[in-house]
């Protein structure tokens, strides 16, 4: 149905993601309407499996994968109780260069100088970074939603 649409829709918040990655309010409101996009993903090819023979079998099988509970979780969570709020760990760090220009146009100067840089975390998945996880599991609905078309559970 529109599966394809809430994938191209949840790739553009995790871009955001990762362009405000010093900015922790901007991060968490960039999570939270990926959480909704990529989890319309599966709330639509589950409405479109369930009207084929099979299709919903097919989709419960699907939704065994851990990542599909977590999010899940996650965004009802953000949804139901309270808005998603990421851990914030500040390191600094000694960067050799800083860059001039943009990225069709970059320059690097040679300059040693202390940087922040800011991690984001789940509070019940310390040691992975929110943007990487959400990563992967952008990477899992894509190969979800293929293999559903490909099957013909669902259009996309």
């Amino acid at each position: 149905m529109h599966e394809r649409a809430k994938l191209t829709e949840a790739r553009h918040f995790l871009d955001r993601m990762h362009a405000e990655h010093d900015n922790s309010t901007a991060f968490a409101l960039e999570l939270s309407a990926f959480l909704g996009a990529a989890r319309s993903v599966l709330q639509y090819a589950c409405k479109e499996a369930q009207l084929k023979p099979g299709g919903q079998r097919w989709y419960d099988q699907a939704m065994a994968d851990p990542l599909f509970g977590f999010f899940k979780d996650v965004r009802d969570s953000s949804i139901h109780e309270m808005p998603v709020k990421p851990l914030t760990k500040m390191t600094s760090e000694v960067r050799g260069f800083l860059n001039i220009g943009d990225d069709d146009d970059e320059m690097l100067i040679p300059y040693p100088h202390n940087t922040v840089v800011h991690r984001f975390e789940f509070p019940d998945r310390p040691g992975e970074e929110v943007a990487e996880i959400s990563r992967q599991y952008l990477m899992v609905l894509d190969k979800f939603v293929e293999d559903g078309i490909a099957m013909g559970w669902i259009t996309g």
